[in-house]
This record gives C-alpha cells, sequence and structure tokens, in this order.
C-alpha cells in the first residue's frame, strides 16, 4: 500500500509548538549569560534544527521549510525578545514548564511522523525513513546541547523521548500499511500512543537505564 501524501500538521499545534520550542532553547541561553544574538540561535536550533537537519542534510529537497514561511522564523524572535523581557517572572510559574512538557510530548510522535512521510514521500527505505522521523523529532535538542557544550539528554538515562517518538512511527506504519487504516486517523492515534508514554514516563518517573555491566574504573 502507498502512502497517500505526507501528513502534516495543524498549523496552530506546529506554530505552538515552535514557539515553545524557541522559548525552551532561549532560556537555556540566558540561563547561561549569552547576548541577545546568542540567545536568539540557540532559540531557532532547538524549534526548527530538527526540520533543518531532515530537509538540509537528509532529503535535500529545496529550502528547508523554516525559509518558506516567514512565520517560523517571526515565531522564534518573538519567543527571544520575551524570554528577555519577561521570561525569568512567567516561567517560575509551574503551569508554564507542564505546558512545555506537554507540548514536547505531542511534538515527539507528530514530528516523528511528519518526518517519517516526508522521508517515505522523498523514495527513502523504511528504516531510513523511520530514522529521519526519529532524528526530526529529537534533532533540535540534540543541536541545541551540542552547541553549548553539554552532553545531549539524548544519550543519558531519562524519560524515555526517542522511543516514544519511535513507537509513533511504528505504530503509523503498521495502522497505514498492514490494517489499511485512514491515514489522518492512524497518524492521531500515533501521536496520542506516543503522548501516553511520554507523559506517564515523566509522571511516575520512568527512565532508560545505563548498562551498569560496561562500568570501568576508570571511563577514559
Amino acid at each position: 500500500m502507498q502512502l497517500q501524501g505526507p501528513f502534516t500538521l495543524p498549523p496552530f499545534f506546529d506554530f505552538a509548538a515552535t514557539f515553545l520550542y524557541a522559548i525552551s532553547g532561549a532560556l537555556i541561553a540566558a540561563r547561561r549569560h549569552y547576548d541577545f544574538a546568542g540567545i536568539l540561535a540557540l532559540a531557532l536550533v532547538s524549534s526548527t534544527g530538527g526540520g533543518l537537519l531532515r530537509d538540509g542534510f537528509f532529503l535535500q529537497s529545496g529550502p528547508p521549510l523554516l525559509l518558506r514561511s516567514p512565520v517560523y522564523l517571526a515565531l522564534v524572535l518573538v519567543a527571544t525578545v520575551f524570554v528577555v523581557l519577561i521570561g525569568p517572572r512567567v516561567t517560575r510559574l509551574p503551569l508554564f514548564d507542564r505546558l512545555v512538557a506537554l507540548f514536547d510530548a505531542l511534538g515527539l510522535g507528530a514530528y516523528g511522523i511528519v518526518g517519517l512521510q516526508l522521508s517515505v514521500a522523498a523514495g527513502l527505505s523504511l528504516p531510513a525513513a523511520l530514522f529521519v522521523g526519529i532524528v526530526n523529532a529529537v534533532g533540535g535538542g540534540l543541536l541545541r546541547d551540542v552547541l553549548v557544550r553539554r552532553e545531549p539528554d539524548l544519550f543519558k538515562p531519562g524519560a524515555p523521548a526517542t522511543w516514544a517518538a519511535l513507537t509513533s512511527c511504528l505504530l503509523f506504519l503498521a495502522l497505514t500499511r498492514l490494517a489499511r487504516a485512514d491515514e489522518t486517523l492512524s497518524a492521531l492515534v500515533a501521536i496520542g500512543v506516543g503522548f501516553v508514554i511520554r507523559v506517564l514516563a515523566l509522571r511516575f518517573g520512568v527512565q532508560t537505564r545505563a548498562l551498569r555491566r560496561f562500568d570501568l574504573d576508570d571511563p577514559e
């Protein structure tokens, strides 16, 4: 069965997630005492890094979506100004952290499926498309951590972000290719499952574990 076409996120969700991811990156930069340009750059990478890797490095299908619409750059700029001006007061509220966590949980599955679909449409094999989908979901956070010379959260034990994105992608493929379900409905179900996995892991402290049997006296 051929997929009908790339699944696209509802614009509101895409824009809201971009804005919140940009705030997350801007906060990290501000807490490291970067100047405005540095805060703006880290906000941009955090919110659009996965898509930039997908479009510019893997698919090479023309200008990245970031550059085809002015909305994304505008949202990153607004998020940066928000953090610089009033971020320290607003981001102390518990509700803000929960909201960012919810959009992060939704974004993992959603952006994973978007990357998967665009890769399939570009002619990549399914294993390669799954890989690009995961990169699309977690690439922004990975690039952000590398730029600030911090050990990437993706590599450390924690709530299973990569596994949540992979589960959404695999479930989407199973529903569309094996069960022949409607593509949009399949995407929503898969995103919901990935969201539940991530939220439950955060709520109950479920974390991946390091492989203790590889412990050495001198890790260097």
